[in-house]
């Protein structure tokens, strides 16, 4: 890969495989067969698509509606994605939550975790915005669909409960590296420990499901999956994407500071460059195709943790990194949610700006007039 860091003449970055990268993180994606990952890539990002489609042929004289979008707080008129439930079958709201099996390197074991569960809570909720809950298992070959009691496996999410909502998360027996027992252990906490029911399996491997999953696909290609076809890093989960670029953006620093002490003993920062405490925060360049142009987001950021704070932009092109001129330059309000998951800074393209090269330069050029400096650039 290209490196250009400014002020710098080169800069070496060992460059991992991006599959040697994710199993260093303890996630055993040799389990997950790549045929497998292709055929449930675009559904998976929209599992309420599957779960009206087999709640339809489970329930062929129910009528199945879209949610009504209501309100916002400040009486704005919510968009189709921020409904408070998914669907309604007959009567009653649905709300569909996935969650795909993962390695807990930590506990050493199989997990599944469904995030921002609309439970009721004091303050925030008087009852659930949903009637029923369904649950979507993604294991490496099957789909399990589950209602639930709304019960297993529930806990708090800290001080993102009441903004965000609950947590299930339901584990398999420690040290059991083998995901099919873990997936049976999982399933029985959900099924016969508690009150939930399996709705659906669906095997990967058979030839209607194939065919299922590929019909639920058609039309869901965006340009943004276009733009980062073969990308170094595209295929793997942001979390582990986040921990790559951090790995980069370190070794860029301790280029560009040659006589700095570094150290990365803390749990709050990325590292420390002396006394510094310097963070940084990545975003992929993506597609709104709502509003027709490229954008970047940059999420969690806690301020009063970190005293430098670098921002990377993940594009088709490379990875671009800049400093952040400190303040609130260009942060942006997150009501409830600030206080646990701190603010958000988004870069917009010109808005019909398609070209994705055009539109990176485009934004750019905004985070340098807000005061941004650029620090490196990595091309693939």
């Amino acid at each position: 890969m290209a490196v250009a860091v400014f002020g710098v003449e080169r800069l070496e970055v060992s460059a991992h495989s991006e599959r040697s990268w994710s199993d260093q993180q303890g996630l055993r994606r040799s389990c997950w067969p790549r045929t497998v990952v292709g055929v449930c890539e675009a559904p998976w990002n929209d599992p309420a698509r599957i779960l009206q489609e087999m709640l339809a042929r489970l329930n062929p004289h129910s009528t199945i509606e879209e949610p009504t979008q209501g309100t916002r707080s400040n009486g704005a008129r919510r968009s189709a994605l921020e409904a408070d439930y998914d669907f309604t079958l007959d009567v009653r709201k649905i709300e569909c939550k996935s969650a795909q099996m993962s390695w807990d390197k930590f506990l050493k074991c199989w997990r599944v975790r469904f995030c921002a569960v609309k439970m009721p809570w004091p303050g925030f909720r008087d009852q659930a915005p949903f009637d029923d809950l369904y649950l979507t298992v993604f294991s490496p070959d099957s789909l399990h669909i589950i209602k639930h009691d709304l019960q297993a496996g529930v806990t708090t999410a800290g001080k993102r409960t009441g903004s965000s909502g609950h947590e299930i998360t339901v584990r398999g027996a420690r040290g059991q590296e083998c995901w099919q027992t873990a997936l049976s252990q999982i399933l029985d906490k959900f099924l016969a420990a508690g009150h939930c029911e399996l709705v659906a399996r669906i095997d990967l491997s058979a030839t209607k499901a194939r065919a299922f999953l590929a019909q639920q696909m058609e039309g869901l290609a965006t340009r943004q999956d276009t733009e980062y076809e073969g990308v170094p890093l595209s295929q793997i989960t942001p979390a582990l994407r986040g921990l790559r670029i951090e790995e980069i953006a370190f070794e860029v620093d301790r280029v560009l500071y040659p006589n700095c002490i570094f150290s990365r003993t803390s749990s709050k920062v990325d590292w420390f460059r002396g006394e510094v405490r310097v963070e940084v925060k990545h975003g992929m360049m993506r597609f709104d195709k709502g509003h027709r142009r490229w954008m970047c987001s940059f999420r969690n950021i806690k301020c009063d943790l970190f005293d430098e704070l670098w921002l990377a932009i993940y594009s088709p092109f490379g990875i671009h990194f800049l400093k952040h001129p400190g303040g609130q330059v260009r942060f942006s309000l997150t009501g409830l949610k600030e206080e646990a998951r701190g603010k958000e800074m988004h870069v917009l393209g010109s808005q019909h700006l398609l070209d994705v090269r055009e539109a990176l330069d485009d934004m750019l050029k905004k985070m340098e007039e807000w005061g941004c400096q650029r620090l490196a650039t990595i091309l693939w």
